[in-house]
């Protein structure tokens, strides 16, 4: 089998964070996720890295494996790592699901070991947010906010895994190297002549 990973975006839209139900967050993310032909088209379901009263983003959010952004850049190593309260220093959560790159405020309800923020998680009067670009403990839980303004979400893939080849596709793939090698010789054979 191929190397496993997760991949994690910040949603190119935004949204409230007054609902109490993380379905509803898991929900905006995946939508974000098929909009862009990285969801449910391609087999991937996506979870918000979020908290609510009932659910913590690290519970939520299950990280397993290496976690990149959506520029290929490596975020964590795995679950300690993700949820230590910085990501690798200057890699943030800051490409959408498009692959651009977005600096925004993030609704995330979470502490910076995922665990909900008390009575800042989402769905209350007033949540904590993160900052998109930031490394620091500050991608997670920079400030508060009332849960009317319109921030993005962050979004998590379930564990993914590099293909492997078919031997099909192996042995494809070494005729064509023979072939082209076989051509290369007989064309340094003509031109030695």
């Amino acid at each position: 089998p191929g190397d496993s990973y997760q991949l994690a975006f910040v949603t190119s839209v935004d949204t409230n964070a007054t609902s109490s139900d993380i379905n509803s967050y898991n929900s905006f993310v995946q939508a974000a996720a098929d909009a862009a032909g990285i969801g449910s088209s391609e087999g991937v379901t996506w979870s918000a890295i979020a908290s609510t009263s009932a659910t913590a983003a690290n519970t939520n959010a299950v990280v397993n494996t290496r976690v990149f952004n959506m520029a290929g850049e490596l975020l964590a190593t795995g679950y300690t790592d993700f949820w230590d309260g910085s990501h690798t220093l200057g890699v943030g959560i800051d490409y959408t699901e498009y692959g651009v790159g977005k600096g925004a405020n993030v609704w995330t309800g979470s502490n910076t070991d995922g665990t909900g923020a008390a009575t800042n998680v989402l769905g209350n009067a007033v949540a904590n947010w993160g900052e998109s670009a930031s490394s620091s403990g500050n991608w997670i839980s920079r400030g508060t906010q009332s849960t009317t303004v319109n921030y993005s979400l962050y979004a998590l893939s379930e564990t993914l895994t590099v293909p492997v080849p078919e031997p099909e596709t192996w042995a494809m793939l070494l005729a064509g190297l023979g072939l082209v090698g076989f051509a290369a010789q007989r064309r340094k054979g003509r031109l030695a002549v």
